[in-house]
């Protein structure tokens, strides 16, 4: 019993923090409309809101600049109260459609969380995200959400300037030891 609430507790901090934002019809299909640039990452909410019968759904996004850091996706099962998790998750992958061939595989918890992590994406390529399982109950329409976020990758000037400070860092460190050098001969 005492398991049983710290998963539902779990489970709906997990609904809740996935779908905080705009509310709208969680439908598979194109997600890069969803895309939010947030300063630290690119971030975008997907899911399914009318599950009736065993599913394969695809949430197509393509890369664009500068969207081809780390990338890391989770998903969570609806829950009807008092049934419970209403989508049982049977895999979650990203592939890349340009290139017919599977990024990753999901890990899955349970039925009912899902997470996938990456190390980059290609400019310009398109990607699915492809969530596949079933209704847990008979009868009972259910529902799934997730949320993917791609870190970016900096631009050559944000190297050059990397650069740049640790050149003068270093310099800075050099004429310090070597002033200090002769100030103990003195």
């Amino acid at each position: 019993m005492k398991n049983s609430l710290r998963m539902i507790g779990i489970a709906a901090v997990m609904w809740f923090g996935l779908s905080g934002g705009v509310a709208n019809a969680l439908t598979p299909g194109s997600i890069d409309a969803n895309f939010v640039n947030n300063g630290t990452s690119f971030n975008a909410n997907f899911g399914n809101d009318s599950v009736i019968g065993a599913f394969i759904d695809h949430h197509t996004f393509t890369a664009t600049a500068p969207m081809f850091g780390l990338t890391g996706s989770s998903l969570i099962s609806g829950f009807k109260f008092p049934l419970g998790f209403d989508v049982v998750i049977s895999s979650f992958e990203l592939h890349n459609v340009t290139t017919s061939s599977l990024v990753a595989s999901g890990t899955i918890i349970g039925g009912i969380f899902g997470s996938l992590g990456t190390a980059g994406l290609v400019s310009g390529n398109i990607y699915d995200l492809v969530v596949t399982g079933a209704p847990a109950f008979a009868g009972v329409v259910g529902t799934y959400s997730g949320n993917v976020s791609i870190s970016p990758i900096p631009e050559p000037e944000t190297y050059a300037m990397l650069l740049v400070g640790l050149g003068l860092v270093g310099f800075t460190l050099r004429r310090r030891k070597t002033g200090s050098s002769s100030a103990s001969l003195a």
